[in-house]
């Protein structure tokens, strides 16, 4: 008898059973309880602590008053900011109320504050509450304070009396703001000499009471009367917000407006680093480390000495030399291979006396008479063996010819005719999990320049398919992916992967269903440019590509390890170089008549080898310039 039931919805009430069922497995608590005994207030105190599983050094401690109130939203919002690494590992300590009037609204005794319970408090807070959970967890030196409406104002009461505690204070709808001797006190603060490094954040909703909103603006006035070098302030309102909303968003705002990176430079080494590279100098600046759980991928030390070396002056190149080798030593790369790189693509351009200029500098020439140094190919010479590290003609029996002994995973793909139409001399890939995973080899780690080459006959494109991908060195997704865009009829070209994914797409230039083409990736991480060429003809080069770190993770061939999804078509003859192709390379790689060529290469790191037979060709691109910007689109 057949079923009345609706399938989606029997479907539905599994899953939701499911979910159910394994929720029971999770324990959903935030944080947990503790009572701190203090002598200075002669009571008891409840503490709502949560600390990341990882404990690091130098953490940051987050106190939060109107522990009761509002601990559970800010730990679920920095639970986000630090997942995200917009926030480092930070213990957030809720401090619950017993007396909340006695505690948070300090007296005046004239125009000053009154010796009284606020102090206590903040006593309490300074000399108990932080050697205790110093006693408990790795937390640093830097301390944030944060509060809402009383508690708001509390915080700025704190940075007044005692600006040696706390690092940072969040002061968000603040009261006595209208309150003259409250905001005169602020003044008198500000113009004292600074303990210290700051960071005070002041916000309003923008519907609160006339008084709330005024008096925050007047304070943050206040800052903005009295700048300092060492005082750094942030004012923000918050439209639609009344006075019981506005904590959840702006406590989140405050705190990643305090973990925020570097604004951009415009000048200087400082110009090319990537976000990440400034958040890291804006952490180790404020919380005094940088808590990096793995290193950022490096920028190639020739950007910022093309910028110096084109400048007469010999003093400005060294400083800046000397510069990269101390503050800047972790974020460029300084192999001799990158070095090396840098010359070749001076002197390819004729600017010998500026190549003279870098070796002369203390250092600079040191490994690059090492054996086996293969630089990029800027010239005009054809070496289509010099920097091979993956040779792979994918007939039969697909073998990287590079690496004989590394037996490959054959995933579903089956043998196909190549492009000359000689069977099974390419592979056939349905889309369906079809893919071939080429073993993982230090000879791939690289976080330099690489050419990526392959024949590609595509049957069904879809977005974001790949026909040749390398695993990024989490183990997951891809360090760089050759494919197809959103909108696969019109987009293809390369993602690359650096704690984000960014898309160098050729857009309006399909490629042609059903029929072979010849695609080349040149991954310049030397220049920072990526060119892509479609059967020898360049398309498109794209300016300041984001750098990535090294992987020796395996290659595949018809997927990436991204979203599930699968390459439809036939692939042949793919190369892999640790190194820049120069057009004539690629061109030449393009009019090899017979794609099983491939299997007499010698993978070698000889730059004098002799170059692969290619037929003759007429000159079908024109002479290139020395950094001659193209129209290029990058979408991040």
């Amino acid at each position: 008898m057949k079923s009345s039931r609706n399938p989606l919805l029997l479907a539905l009430m599994v899953l939701c059973t499911s979910l159910v069922a394994s929720a029971r497995d999770f324990d959903l608590t935030v944080g947990k309880h503790e009572v701190l005994t203090s002598k200075i207030l002669n009571e008891d105190r409840d503490l709502l602590i949560a600390a990341p599983q990882k404990l690091v050094p130098n953490m940051p401690l987050l106190v939060v008053l109107d522990g009761e109130w509002n601990f559970r939203k800010v730990a679920v919002g920095m639970e986000n900011l630090m997942a995200n690494n917009l926030m480092p590992p930070t213990v957030i300590v809720g401090v619950a109320n017993t007396n909340r009037g006695r505690d948070l609204m300090p007296s005046f005794n004239g125009a000053e504050f009154a010796e009284g319970p606020s102090d206590r408090f903040l006593s309490f807070l300074a000399d108990e509450l932080i050697p205790h959970i110093a006693s408990e967890y790795t937390i640093g030196k830097y301390h944030i304070l944060a509060g809402h409406s009383n508690a708001g104002m509390f915080s700025l009461y704190a940075f007044i009396r005692r600006p040696d505690v706390f690092q940072a204070n969040i002061a968000l709808s603040p009261s006595y703001g209208l309150d003259d001797r409250f905001v005169a006190l602020l003044a008198r603060a500000l113009a004292a000499p600074a303990a210290g490094q700051h960071y005070v954040f002041i916000g309003a909703g923008g519907d609160e009471e006339a008084d709330i909103s005024v008096g925050a603006m007047r304070f943050a006035k206040t800052f903005e009367a009295a700048p300092s070098p060492d005082i750094e302030y942030h004012y923000e309102i918050f439209p639609g917000e009344v006075h019981g909303s506005v904590g959840f968003r702006a406590f989140y705002r405050a705190l990643e407006a305090i973990g925020q990176a570097d604004a951009p430079a415009h000048s200087g080494p400082a110009r090319y680093l990537t976000e990440p590279q400034r958040r890291r100098h804006a952490w180790a600046r404020r919380f005094g480390s940088s808590f990096e759980t793995q290193p950022l991928p490096l920028l190639s030390v020739a950007r910022p000495l093309l910028d110096a070396v084109g400048s007469p002056d010999t003093a400005s190149l060294a400083s800046t030399w000397q510069l990269l080798q101390s503050g800047y030593k972790d974020d460029f790369r300084f192999d001799p291979v990158e070095r090396a790189n840098l010359l070749a693509a001076l002197e390819a351009r004729g600017r010998k006396e500026e190549a003279d200029r870098l070796r002369a500098l203390p250092g600079f020439s040191d490994g690059l008479d090492a054996p086996g140094l293969v630089p990029n190919n800027y010239g005009d010479a054809v070496h289509l063996n010099a920097g091979l590290v993956a040779a792979l003609p994918l007939t039969g029996a697909p073998a990287d010819l590079c690496h004989p002994d590394a037996k490959p995973n054959i995933h579903g793909a089956v043998s196909a005719p190549d492009r000359t139409d000689k069977p099974d001399n390419a592979q056939r890939f349905s889309g369906n999990g079809d893919y071939i995973e080429f073993p993982a080899s230090t000879d791939y780690a690289n976080a330099g320049s690489i050419s990526v080459s392959a024949w590609m006959r595509p049957h069904a494109p879809a977005s974001y398919t790949a026909w040749v991908s390398q695993v990024s060195s989490l183990g997951w997704g891809s360090q760089w992916r050759i494919g197809f865009g959103p909108t696969p009829n019109t987009q293809w070209g390369a993602t690359t992967f650096n704690g984000r994914w960014s898309d160098y797409l050729v857009n309006g230039e399909g490629l042609p269903v059903d029929k072979w083409v010849h695609t080349t990736a040149v991954f310049d991480q030397t220049l920072g440019e990526l060119h892509i060429y479609l059967n020898g003809r360049e398309l498109q080069v794209f300016h300041g590509i984001a750098p990535w770190a090294a992987s020796k993770g395996p290659i595949l061939i018809g997927a990436q390890r991204d979203d599930g999804v699968f390459f439809n078509g036939d692939v042949s003859d793919v190369r892999v170089y640790r190194r820049v192709l120069n057009p004539k390379e690629v061109e030449a790689l393009s009019q090899l008549d017979d794609t099983s060529a491939t299997s007499t290469a010698a993978c070698t790191a000889d730059a004098t080898a002799p170059a692969a037979p290619v037929p003759a060709a007429p000159e079908t691109q024109p002479k290139k310039t020395w950094l001659r910007h193209r129209k290029h689109k990058t979408n991040p």
